[in-house]
């Protein structure tokens, strides 16, 4: 073979041998850039599968103890993808108003079938202990159908207690002021909270349990002992509002009297001044009108 032309090739080898090992590399980067996009996309569609439907479903607004009446408030709706849906999951309201859940439930945690029992089928062996939120406390009072709103009460409303008493001193002054407001009433005789007997409280003279803190607690027990106590019963549309109430006493007692009265005379006819006019030995009354009314006269 020709000397130059092996010299040439000689020359030219390393290069050539660069260049397809360059190719190779464009190659191999080119079907691993292949492979990860192929990759990617199936896990991109593997996620989209997962949110491309989702369903509303609906949760607890917040913490449900066990035991709890279910109310409208108490229900919230959330979207969730349909894989993450759990078995026997609530979709509808109408299924779960005035139900009873048979286990607590947390906030937002999705309602579901196998937790929520009718009343008539809460377990017997269920306890007011265990239906009590945490951090309050059960306490009974003794009430009649004047103070404990004529029995209307019943296990699951809420009450405003009011306290009438004497002020200490030489008048012996009666003042009548709202202790606590919106107390969940648990219990009412021997019916709890979503265990309630067919029967109804027969007695003029009964029982209710409310919940109430520990130091709320003590201070009722000491108002009882003191004066009486009253229930007011909440209507269920109110909620938890509460309301700026001024105590009665006999002042502001008398003070309210007096704008009503006021008021009424306001709305009446406003009293007319008179005058006596003497014409020699005869008398005439004259009353004098308001602006723009005519003069009368009275014997």
């Amino acid at each position: 073979m020709n000397p130059r032309l092996l010299a040439t090739i000689r020359r030219l080898t390393p290069i050539l041998f660069a260049v397809v090992m360059g190719l190779a590399a464009v190659v191999a980067m080119r079907q691993w850039q292949v492979q990860e996009y192929r990759k990617l996309e199936r896990e991109r569609q593997r996620l989209l599968a997962d949110f491309q439907a989702p369903v509303r479903v609906l949760v607890a607004a917040k913490d449900l103890p066990e035991g709890t009446t279910l109310e409208a408030s108490h229900l919230a709706e959330a979207t969730v993808p349909q894989k993450f849906v759990q078995p026997y999951a609530a979709r509808s309201p109408a299924e779960l108003v005035g139900m009873v859940t048979s286990a607590p439930i947390a906030e937002g945690e999705q309602l579901l079938a196998n937790k929520i029992r009718r009343s008539d089928e809460v377990p017997k062996s269920l306890t007011l202990s265990g239906i009590m939120p945490k951090g309050k406390r059960a306490v009974t009072i003794g009430v009649d159908a004047i103070s404990g709103v004529g029995g209307f009460v019943r296990p699951g409303d809420a009450v405003d207690v009011l306290w009438t008493v004497k002020l200490p001193g030489t008048q012996q002054e009666i003042i009548t002021l709202t202790l606590f407001q919106n107390v969940p009433v648990f219990a009412v005789g021997r019916d709890i909270k979503g265990r309630v007997t067919e029967t109804a409280e027969a007695s003029p003279q009964y029982t209710v349990t409310l919940a109430l803190t520990p130091q709320e607690t003590s201070f009722l027990l000491f108002a009882r002992e003191q004066g009486k106590v009253q229930l007011s019963l909440r209507p269920k549309r109110e909620g938890d509002a509460q309301a700026v109430l001024t105590p009665a006493t006999s002042a502001t007692f008398n003070a309210f009297m007096e704008a009503q009265l006021g008021l009424t005379a306001q709305a009446g006819a406003k009293p007319s001044r008179q005058v006596e006019v003497y014409k020699g030995l005869q008398r005439e009354v004259v009353l004098l009108p308001a602006e723009g009314e005519a003069f009368t006269a009275a014997e």
